[in-house]
């Protein structure tokens, strides 16, 4: 359990990072149609890790989904501002 949560942990870290570069450099470095994608896919991971019963994976990808949605809002943000 430990070595899930030590990768979980590095994992959320590395979206962080990728999602603080974006605000920082004021440009979303992510495709929205992948990022849509991905929330999907997480969304169901959601569901099978609280089915199977696993809270690591379970928190992980919650997690995950709060910075995937946070890019796509941000992303879209962005956009809105560079077409005026």
């Amino acid at each position: 359990m430990i070595l899930g949560i030590i990768g979980a942990l590095l994992i959320l870290t590395a979206w962080a990072v990728e999602a603080e570069e974006s605000i920082r450099k004021h440009k979303s470095m992510m495709d929205l149609k992948f990022a849509f994608l991905y929330a999907i896919a997480t969304s169901f991971l959601i569901i099978h890790s609280y089915q199977i019963g696993d809270a690591v994976f379970y928190w992980f990808q919650i997690g995950l989904l709060a910075i995937i949605l946070f890019e796509i809002f941000y992303s879209i943000i962005i956009k809105k501002v560079h077409k005026n």
